[in-house]
């Protein structure tokens, strides 16, 4: 039987409406994820906003940043919004020194923990199964706010990007169908690479989002910037092939590849790896994707434990000397700064 308060309660939809209501001729920024459920979220989001008055805008994370990293705090700022809408975070986050006080702010985020902070109305679906995308919360949110058929694809496709074409959500099988399968799939690969390329193109993705009407849209190239997105995608697919040729480092149970590139490849990497190796614990590490850091993803092919703690698929950033001394602390002793350099696309 299903459960009455899934996707939500209504009582927190209801709340969340009556703060998107109340911004009616206000000036609104939109915080999404740059995955492409966030994105989606933030589309469907925008649209509402529009249709119901609002003067909003995107304000899409840069690369490495989150709703509240102070880089991004202070081009909020700057933008001088009289509310902000933030899809997919932590709500625990919310209580952080950065969150611009007295700004009303609406979390949208199906994980998120109960509002912390006066002033922040949070839409969660924590503890709710089956699983809830945040693109399907947020169509749950705003469908009674517009037209919602012709914006259900988005929340298709959010959905499937966050959890598969095969996800035990009720309406999927039936609502996948009518955005059409082969194009909604197409489409998510063309949006994640977005992300992941080295340009760094999430706000562009968002761009082909809000300009297209299907799925369908995207994978003809209908709306301008698809064209950047079929380069992002080569790109990315060339950066995992060149990357996927480190040799690993073994220092038994863990195989480090250690490379630099600019895209984030580091998880299909360690993906790719972990099929190599089944009996290993792969670490990924990628020195050349933010400036001075070395980011990493952690696979296995089956659950094993690394220091104690169990892990399938993780992974996490760290300073150049914080990673160096992660790393010896696994094993692989030697490694110097010259090691963890970044080296912008050139082979690892």
């Amino acid at each position: 039987m299903k459960d009455p308060r899934w996707p939500a309660s209504e009582e927190a939809l209801a709340d969340a409406r009556d703060f998107l209501m109340a911004l009616k001729d206000r000036h609104v920024v939109v915080a999404p994820h740059p995955s492409v459920d966030g994105l989606a979220a933030g589309a469907l989001v925008l649209r509402a906003l529009q249709a119901m008055g609002a003067r909003a805008k995107a304000q899409v994370p840069a690369r490495g940043e989150h709703a509240l990293s102070p880089t991004f705090q202070q081009r909020l700022r700057a933008a001088q919004p009289e509310a902000w809408v933030v899809l997919e975070m932590s709500s625990d986050a919310m209580d952080d020194s950065t969150a611009p006080p007295g700004l009303p702010t609406l979390l949208v985020a199906p994980q998120a923990a109960p509002a912390g902070r006066a002033g922040t109305t949070v839409l969660s679906a924590r503890g709710l199964e089956p699983a809830v995308s945040c693109s399907l919360l947020t169509y749950a949110l705003v469908s009674p706010c517009v037209v919602p058929g012709p914006l259900e694809w988005l929340a298709v496709l959010g959905t499937v990007a966050d959890q598969g074409v095969d996800a035990p959500i009720p309406f999927l099988e039936d609502a996948l169908r009518r955005a059409g399968r082969t194009a909604v799939t197409e489409s998510v690969a063309l949006l994640k690479a977005a992300r992941k390329s080295s340009r760094y193109a999430a706000p562009l993705a968002l761009g082909v989002l809000l300009r297209a009407g299907s799925a369908t849209d995207i994978t003809r190239g209908n709306v301008p910037g698809v064209d950047t997105l079929h380069d992002c995608r080569l790109e990315v697919q060339r950066e995992v092939l060149r990357c996927s040729k480190t040799p690993p480092r073994i220092a038994s149970p863990v195989a480090l590849l250690l490379f630099s590139s600019e895209a984030q490849v580091h998880p299909q990497v360690a993906v790719r790896w972990a099929q190599r190796l089944p009996e290993h614990i792969i670490i990924a590490a990628n020195a050349g994707y933010l400036p001075g850091r070395v980011d990493f993803a952690v696979r296995s092919r089956t659950p094993k434990e690394l220091g104690g703690l169990p892990l399938n698929a993780t992974g996490g950033s760290l300073s150049r000397e914080d990673f160096l001394r992660f790393a010896a602390g696994l094993g692989f002793k030697g490694l110097r700064d010259i090691d963890v350099e970044r080296r912008g696309t050139f082979p690892g």
